[in-house]
């Protein structure tokens, strides 16, 4: 279940030993710290979205960055941070519930430019459909993009936006949660998952459905109350084991068993031949704890929830960046170190090989 990601923090999964407790973040030994010979190859970069490469006022304001300018009409956004006065573009995504989200300019070119190097780019994210292929045209191009909390994968993006839907992929699903591509309302749809939402319904929690094809979320509002009734029901034998939950900005998702991002990783990490230490995963939130298990290479531009907060404590060789919450900044430094990182690597698999140019294995 959702809460099986709290037994493996606990036993120390995510790391290649036992976690101790972790010094200072400043003093911590970090991988990208460490000599790019010792290091594997990356491959693909597998990124969540909220809080990692999008990011909001209502989040990095705390740390003194303001959102100085704003252009709705033009999608256009200014960031400042007022401790030197530092200033980034950035592209202003569709309003939503979350406020303004910003992806600087910087951060789609250092994509671009690990995408150059021959390092897939990957999106993972929990939003609903529409909320998807309205921000993808903003959002930096992917190989593939993974949203409805890993029900649904496109196969790249273009300039218009999403891709061809992984028809593979959805077919493992659709005995669980019908076609993705199905125009019904959730409440005649007859599959297992659409059942226990319209139970959850009918037992008076909130449930969210609008654009979900593949997964549905549940709001509790901060009722403490509700919340543990909700997760007694998750939890418990209620629970139709062909589902499962994860925590998603204080939400609770619900979706297929066999989904989820860990899996949807996982699927496409054997659809491009990726080993997952070959593999870094840029997250900071409960529901992509999952997919950071997939992964050898774990870097946090922010520590979003408590329970990740205690994993990166746990884990000293997971990065946090050292301006962690400061948004747009503190993503930009991942992505500098990775490139850095990629970029030294494939220089020294050039020299060692003594042919020009030569690429990495």
């Amino acid at each position: 279940r959702g809460s099986h990601m709290l037994g493996v923090l606990a036993s120390g999964f995510f790391s290649s030993s036992t976690p101790t407790l972790a010094p200072a973040q400043s003093e911590r030994k970090s991988p990208m710290d460490q000599s790019t010979s010792q290091l594997p190859r990356i491959r693909a970069i597998f990124s969540d979205l909220d809080g990692t490469i999008v990011h909001f006022p209502k989040w990095f304001r705390e740390k003194g960055i303001d959102l100085s300018e704003r252009q709705p009409e033009s999608n256009r956004a200014e960031v400042l941070r007022r401790a030197d006065g530092e200033r980034r573009g950035c592209r202003l995504l569709p309003a939503s519930t979350m406020g303004d989200g910003v992806v600087s300019d910087r951060t789609v070119e250092l994509v671009a430019q690990l995408r150059a190097e021959g390092v897939l780019f990957v999106i993972v994210t929990g939003a609903r459909k529409s909320t998807t292929l309205e921000r993808l045209p903003m959002l930096p191009p992917a190989d593939a993009v993974i949203c409805e909390t890993g029900s649904r994968i496109f196969r790249g993006t273009t300039a218009e936006g999403a891709g061809t839907l992984d028809a593979a992929w959805e077919a493992r699903l659709a005995h669980i949660c019908g076609p993705l591509d199905r125009e019904m309302p959730p409440s005649d749809r007859p599959e297992p998952l659409w059942c226990f939402c319209a139970k959850l319904q009918a037992d008076g929690f909130q449930v969210d459905t609008r654009s979900y094809y593949g997964c549905f979320r549940v709001d509790t509002k901060g009722d403490s109350a509700a919340a543990e009734r909700l997760r007694q029901i998750l939890v418990g034998d209620e629970m139709p084991p062909s589902l499962d939950w994860a925590m998603n900005l204080g939400k609770h998702d619900i979706f297929p068993a066999v989904s989820g991002k860990a899996n949807a990783v996982r699927y496409l990490q054997l659809e491009f031949g990726l080993r997952p230490e070959e593999c870094a995963c840029l997250f900071d939130d409960d529901n992509d704890l999952g997919m950071a298990a997939c992964c050898g290479t774990h870097l946090l531009p922010g520590l979003t929830s408590e329970s990740v907060r205690r994993a990166a404590a746990e884990n000293p060789g997971w990065h946090v960046a050292a301006n962690a919450g400061e948004g747009v900044y503190a993503i930009e430094s991942l992505l500098e170190d990775l490139l850095h990182r990629v970029r030294a690597k494939a220089d020294g698999a050039a020299s060692n090989s003594g042919l020009p140019g030569a690429v990495a294995q």
